[in-house]
């Protein structure tokens, strides 16, 4: 994966030094994330809105329940904060107090009408699995990435991936406890285009989780090996992708955003099925030691969605523009402008509404306006995967046709 880092130029106007998180608007969210009730009053004398939210549509309620800033809570209520206001992922400020056991808080919540939506569903605990069960001295290093390293190893007589969150991250109580929630979630889902999670490790150290190996590595691996794949190849991967992509985008009650939708998140079967993986982890990897953040670093560069780049709000449809980047890799061999720093690639995509080319004599027609379609500059112009599933169908058939009536051509002369 790349690097998750901050990107260094959310806006034209300013550089890297006259942007801070505590400036602007958004200093009430990181105030009322550190309790600091004399700087929360400040700005809320110069006019800024209660209820203002981040891109994950997290106000300064919801951080200071998380964080457990009682006067914070009681001074923000009094002054018109919705009680109820959701972020990305449907929860509310109680959902929050309750997640990490702020019960005075809670009263306070419940007192003023609040709801938690996430009911019993959000505590309900992740499958343990006993750490004798597994012996990780014994298992291979296959693989590395932004939340730590990845392992083979034998559970129960089979061959599994075992994946290690880096300690600066498991280290972190809030943070693990997300990453717990996240993965109790995971172990719900049913769907052969998304690789199954089989439990956590209870291990006293380390947070590590297992889910099935897949032994034929990534897409990315795939497309280092192979380069540019045939049309019909691609569009039946690209198909893969969007049916486990629609799945955790339809997922009820509360849609799931991969986020980070790269190639080495999607992986290949020994049937030569694609799975995606990794799906959510970026959300909560971000973490919280240094306070409050802004950050557009959610996801790796290249396939960075506009919108996630300028810090602004998101949805689905970052996937959808992730997907677009991957579908023409795959028809292209790799990625276009590889010698450019992503970062720079994901500014001039943000900024200046750059685009892969896409040359006739590579991209079908109906893969072109596809393409478009998913990368638009406006998020609500990008279809669902559903509707994608529908357009890939129908351009598989049309393929297959065209080879059939090739094959039977050549059969005649």
């Amino acid at each position: 994966m790349e690097d998750h880092r901050r990107p260094s130029s959310p806006t034209k106007q300013y550089t890297p030094s006259q942007r801070n998180d505590s400036d602007g608007p958004y200093r009430l969210l990181f105030c009322s994330s550190k309790g600091d009730k004399a700087g929360v009053m400040e700005e809320l004398m110069k006019g800024v809105n209660t209820n203002l939210a981040d891109y994950d549509k997290r106000t300064a309620l919801h951080l200071a329940s998380c964080e457990g800033c009682t006067e914070i809570v009681v001074l923000l209520l009094e002054r018109g904060a919705d009680v109820n206001s959701m972020d990305r992922w449907g929860r509310t400020p109680l959902s929050d107090a309750r997640s990490f056991g702020h019960q005075e808080i809670c009263k306070i919540l419940e007192a003023h009408g609040g709801i938690d939506p996430m009911g019993l569903d959000f505590q309900s605990p992740c499958c343990l699995i006993d750490s004798n069960e597994v012996d990780m001295t014994e298992g291979t290093l296959i693989g590395e990435g932004a939340y730590g390293e990845v392992y083979l190893v034998k559970w129960r007589g089979t061959e599994v991936a075992a994946k290690t969150i880096r300690s600066s991250i498991a280290s972190n109580k809030i943070v693990k406890d997300n990453f717990l929630k996240e993965l109790a979630l995971w172990q719900k889902l049913r769907h052969p285009n998304i690789v199954q999670f089989l439990g956590v490790l209870n291990h006293p150290d380390r947070l590590i989780f297992l889910t099935e190996y897949l032994r034929n590595g990534s897409l990315y691996d795939i497309l280092q090996k192979k380069g540019r794949l045939d049309p019909l190849t691609a569009v039946a991967y690209a198909l893969d992708i969007a049916r486990g992509m629609n799945y955790l985008h339809e997922h009820k009650p509360h849609a799931i955003i991969h986020r980070d939708l790269t190639p080495r998140n999607v992986l290949q079967s020994e049937a030569g099925r694609l799975k995606v993986t990794d799906f959510g982890l970026s959300k909560i990897a971000q973490g919280k030691d240094v306070g409050y953040k802004m950050t557009g670093g959610t996801g790796s560069y290249r396939y960075m969605a506009p919108e996630v780049y300028r810090r602004e709000s998101y949805g689905k449809s970052v996937d959808v523009f992730s997907f677009a980047l991957i579908v023409h890799e795959m028809f292209q061999g790799g990625p276009s402008n590889r010698g450019e720093d992503p970062e720079k690639l994901a500014d001039k995509r943000a900024y200046e509404d750059l685009r892969p080319h896409l040359p006739s004599i590579v991209y079908p027609e109906p893969v072109k306006k596809l393409l478009r379609d998913c990368w638009h500059k406006n998020p609500d112009r990008r279809p669902t995967f559903a509707e994608i599933i529908g357009q890939l169908e129908i351009i598989q058939e049309n393929l297959q046709r065209k080879a059939i009536t090739a094959c039977c051509k050549c059969a005649i002369l």
